[in-house]
């Protein structure tokens, strides 16, 4: 797996993450980060069926997966909507990564990932992560774009 943390949008491997990282860094340069109502589904009609949106709990910290777009749903085989992350064998990874978004509130993107979390773990992705705040600082949201290889 290669993590790139410094990336630019020409790294993105779809046309999907590509339109995501641009809506994204618009809020960027203005120093805030998006909430999920900022973000309007319909601007987004391809790019739908690769997001997976994660609510972070607090208290403990625990992640549920809110939406998974029909892409994923396909190449895992089942749909993971309601979901914890530690109910799911496999999202070990998953989890630190997601815990590294909520402390530093910041975009990644990783490739050559393995889909660990699903019983077709042989299959490998791409994920571009963006994190979402209702206040525009405490991420309360996760998003995925996944592209699969």
């Amino acid at each position: 797996m290669v993590n790139s943390g410094d990336f630019t949008l020409a790294d993105l491997r779809s046309d999907s993450q590509r339109s995501l990282f641009t809506w994204f860094s618009t809020f960027n340069e203005r120093r805030t980060l998006p909430s999920r109502a900022d973000f309007e589904p319909l601007d987004f009609p391809t790019s739908l069926r690769d997001l997976v949106l994660i609510d972070v709990e607090t208290a403990p910290v625990r992640y549920r997966v809110r939406l998974v777009g029909t892409a994923i749903t396909e190449a895992r085989g089942q749909d993971a909507t309601g979901n914890y992350y530690d109910e799911v064998h496999g999202t070990e990874d998953a989890t630190a990564r997601a815990d590294a978004t909520v402390k530093n509130g910041k975009p990644s993107f990783l490739i050559d990932v393995p889909m660990t979390w699903s019983p077709k773990d042989y299959r490998r992705y791409s994920v571009l992560t963006l994190p979402l705040a209702s206040d525009g600082a405490t991420v309360d949201m996760i998003m995925y774009c996944l592209t699969f290889e």
